[in-house]
């Protein structure tokens, strides 16, 4: 038996999925949603993901490269449920381990899901080691990712060094994300429980950024706090909008940094007492 994720928005194919897979005594987890999805693959551990790249929430795209460059799933083989106008090429490209073209075929599914165990069984036998991509961040380690509380994304490293020491020094433990291309899938890494988010970011858009943060239920009461050089009421309204919990102005400086961690973090400091 094996834990199978299923992501599918189709609320009649989902059932008829998760009644053959439970005939086949697979433990199910099913979601509509594919935010949800990334949620449930972080905490619920599956075996094996299946996911129509329609499914409502972050586009299938999304999904699976914040899947594979997360060191919590990145070995979770992922089958994408998609129609013929996508090539089979590029699903493969895009991550995708195999695909099943929609409209799906129960059986034909079941049969890639023993493909993919029976491979993923191989690989763990052999110890087998994923290789680093030239430029690619290591995977932080477990336990600097259970302990980590704040997260500052921002590409500058002045900035992120003064960050890092105002939160350091108030007995937090920090990370930095420099790449807001990799922010999503190291934020799942990372689990924090305040995010600075600066607001100008290269190639990204802040305010874009934390829309795609809200959309993951794992971070949807987690506090953001935009940091900007441009503290106008327009601003301020626009990150409101984009599920923002507050700003900061820079320059970085000790005291308004304190006031943010005293008034976010309060319960969570209390709770180690």
């Amino acid at each position: 038996m094996a834990k199978i994720l299923l992501i599918d928005s189709d609320r009649a194919n989902r059932q008829i999925l998760e009644h053959a897979l439970m005939l086949y005594e697979h433990d199910v987890v099913s979601t509509r949603r594919s935010d949800e999805g990334l949620t449930l693959a972080a905490l619920e551990a599956p075996d094996v993901i299946v996911m129509d790249i329609d499914s409502a929430g972050l586009n299938g795209w999304q999904v699976i490269k914040i899947l594979k460059e997360s060191s919590a799933t990145w070995l979770i083989p992922v089958i994408a449920m998609a129609d013929s106008t996508v090539t089979g090429q590029l699903l493969l490209q895009s991550g995708f381990d195999t695909y099943e073209r929609k409209p799906v075929s129960a059986r034909f599914i079941l049969k890639k899901i023993d493909a993919l165990l029976d491979k993923t069984s191989a690989i763990k036998t052999g110890k087998s080691v994923r290789p680093l991509a030239a430029g690619a961040r290591k995977a932080p380690a477990q336990n600097q990712r259970c302990h980590t509380t704040v997260v500052y994304v921002d590409d500058s490293p002045v900035d992120s060094q003064a960050m890092g020491e105002i939160v350091q020094g108030a007995g937090y433990s920090y990370a930095n994300i420099s790449d807001p291309l990799q922010a999503l899938s190291q934020l799942m890494d990372y689990s924090p429980k305040l995010i600075f988010l600066e607001l100008a970011l290269p190639v990204a858009n802040g305010y874009e950024l934390c829309a795609q943060i809200r959309r993951m239920s794992l971070f949807q009461e987690t506090p953001i706090i935009i940091v900007t050089r441009n503290d106008r009421l327009a601003d301020r309204v626009r990150a409101k909008i984009v599920g923002a919990s507050g700003f900061l102005s820079k320059p970085i400086r000790a005291q308004p940094v304190l006031k943010v961690l005293i008034k976010q973090l309060a319960c969570t400091t209390a709770e180690h007492y």
